[in-house]
């Protein structure tokens, strides 16, 4: 008889006491991504709005996006989303009074006002039914000459470049010190939580919502960011 041994789901919140560490470690460039997206934010960030983080997991890009804009724009709100209770310990450290991190659902938290929204690595962990849902929400929230950053881990356009792509992502992680057993696990627990689009189908998505001018910012491997302006 075969044994089939219980498969555990995988959640950020195992890692929420080193997630910054772990997610550097797991995303070729991770730091470069913040620190460009950090840099953007400051061309569109607008005064008296409000700038969000959907996914905001530890609150550490959005604490270091209110650190350059703060001075200039004093009268900004940031709020980050997350649905991982896990991470409240770490928003304690940013103790800032404009400054909040909320347990939520993007779906259905509100916000409005908006001229700044990152959403990185969080569209590809919902359904595909709830993809355009969240785009079009975030573009109905913003303000004339908003932005939202969004970044993704994305499918290639055909199998053959998939099957490559995962290969050499395989070796990427191996030489960051994550154990074959390690990579096999993580790739089993995501599996039916991480449902990818190809570049081309997430600028799809971007113009259904309704923003226009989508260019890269960043590109590290498997990931790409892009910004798009409403």
């Amino acid at each position: 008889m075969t044994t089939y041994r219980t498969k555990k789901d995988f959640s950020f919140g195992d890692y929420a006491g080193s997630f910054d560490a772990h997610i550097r470690a797991s995303i070729p460039g991770f730091q470069q991504l913040v620190d460009y997206t950090v840099d953007r934010s400051v061309t569109y960030v607008q005064r008296g709005t409000t700038v969000i983080d959907v996914g905001c997991s530890t609150g550490r890009t959005l604490a270091a996006i209110r650190r350059v804009n703060q001075a200039a724009r004093p009268n900004v709100d940031y709020l980050g989303i997350d649905t991982e209770p896990r991470f409240r310990r770490c928003w304690e450290k940013h103790s800032f009074m404009n400054f909040r991190c909320e347990v939520g659902d993007a779906l259905t938290h509100p916000f409005d006002n908006v001229s700044l929204a990152c959403c990185i690595m969080t569209l590809l962990f919902l359904r595909p039914a709830d993809k355009l849902p969240l785009l079009k929400r975030i573009r109905s929230s913003m303000v004339e000459g908003g932005a939202l950053l969004i970044a993704e881990k994305t499918l290639a356009e055909t199998s053959r470049q998939e099957s490559d792509a995962q290969a050499a992502y395989v070796d990427f992680k191996r030489r960051r010190g994550f154990t074959a057993d390690e990579i096999l696990e993580k790739q089993s627990s995501l599996r039916g939580h991480m449902t990818k689009l190809t570049e081309r189908e997430l600028r799809t998505a971007l113009v259904a919502a309704g923003f226009r001018d989508i260019e890269p910012y960043w590109r590290g491997h498997m990931f790409v960011a892009l910004v798009a302006l409403t």
